[in-house]
């Protein structure tokens, strides 16, 4: 997994452009970069920081990190315990590719409040999720269909390894009032991901914490307060650490 991730090295639209908006809250500054897996993101935000400090669960992913970005700090580590970081450390946390959305809603808000307590006064949290809002949200996996024979194969190959998947996960799928815990399209149907509507996230910051500045689609437009977009697949959220009375 972690030479397939390595392949994919440029910035999505939407992190592109909330990165731009943003770059005053992690230009000089000191960055954490949340499960940088192969390292994608770390030639654009590494130059620019004070310090960066990149972060994976990954054994993998962090040698590989190593290898590729010599100079760059990297520490084996689970975003739901960053004991290892003292309080107040960071100015700026970023976290790509939905990387809140891997664990459970325990291990979210753990993960949030750890954030809170290494960002320093009025620290940028600037991070991705799966929106509960989309259209469709909850599916099952669908053929493709191919001209080509031997692509089409393929296809009904995965689509295969995809109904098994999707059978096995659906059950351990979880609906509540302000979440929902999905099996969806990645890796072949094999994983459950966390999904939240924009409204929702805005009030799980506010009891961690934090204090909702921007959401964006994934085309990189802004989302209008109380649009609950839809649209998007996922949304990118930006907050700002406020503290908590």
């Amino acid at each position: 997994m972690a030479a397939g991730y390595g392949r994919e090295t440029l910035l999505t639209r939407v992190e592109a452009v909330a990165l731009l908006k943003y770059q005053t809250a992690f230009a000089g500054k000191d960055v954490l970069d949340v499960g940088v897996g192969a390292g994608r993101t770390t030639p654009y935000l590494a130059p620019l920081a004070r310090h960066y400090q990149a972060v994976d669960y990954s054994p993998a992913m962090v040698a590989r990190v190593r290898t590729a970005f010599p100079g760059v700090s990297v520490a084996l580590a689970d975003m739901t315990d960053l004991h290892g970081f003292g309080d107040a450390g960071f100015d700026f946390v970023f976290a790509s590719n939905n990387v809140f959305d891997a664990v459970g809603h325990e291990d979210r808000l753990r993960t949030l409040r750890g954030i809170h307590r290494i960002l320093r006064h009025d620290g940028v949290l600037m991070f991705s999720g799966h929106n509960r809002d989309v259209r469709h949200a909850m599916q099952w996996p669908r053929p493709v269909v191919s001209r080509n024979p031997v692509t089409q194969m393929r296809h009904l190959f995965y689509w295969g390894v995809s109904l098994v998947n999707h059978a096995r996960l659906r059950k351990a799928q979880t609906v509540r009032a302000d979440h929902a815990i999905i099996n969806d399209s990645a890796h072949d149907w094999s994983m459950l991901h966390y999904y939240i509507g924009p409204n929702e996230q805005a009030r799980q910051l506010a009891d961690e914490g934090f204090r909702l500045i921007e959401i964006f689609d994934q085309m990189g437009t802004p989302v209008a307060t109380g649009d609950r977009a839809t649209h998007s697949r996922s949304l990118l959220y930006v907050a700002q650490r406020v503290t908590i009375e």
